[in-house]
């Protein structure tokens, strides 16, 4: 990214003070951040039968929770990932409290980061800069 380009975070979260909390981090670490409180706000549910309709990205980051109304995240980004979401599987990341072995190896076979809560606000800057490195090259 150019030091004026502002990196494009989506966070979806379904608790309100959480989605408040992340939105609020992300901003002061300079991105520009949409908060959705349902997975199906992804434009891959606008038409289910063909790929992603955008040409690029939507977002250079994606953040969610694990246990969400409608699908959970897991199933989200399996969903993207299928119908040709073009954000890197590196820039994407899960959050839950989750413990459980089968969810942690969903979340290890998506390529994507985890962040089990509660989560350090250095994890996610530390991890927020690597997105930007890795988003200013993709470009």
């Amino acid at each position: 990214m150019t030091t004026t380009e502002k990196l494009r975070v989506i966070v979806i979260e379904d608790d309100l003070a959480m989605s408040d909390l992340f939105k609020k981090i992300l901003q002061g670490f300079g991105c520009d951040v949409r908060v959705f409180s349902d997975p199906t706000a992804c434009p891959v549910f606008r038409t289910p039968e063909c790929d992603c309709p955008m040409d690029s990205a939507c977002a250079d980051v994606l953040i969610s929770d694990v246990m969400m109304p409608n699908m959970n995240g897991i199933e989200l980004f399996e969903l993207q990932r299928k119908r040709g979401c073009k954000a890197l599987d590196a820039n994407k990341a899960l959050i839950s409290a989750t413990r459980a072995p089968e969810i942690l190896s969903a979340i290890d076979n998506l390529g994507c980061r985890f962040f089990r809560k509660p989560f350090k606000i250095s994890d996610i800057k530390c991890w927020i800069n690597e997105c930007s490195e890795r988003s200013a090259k993709a470009h």
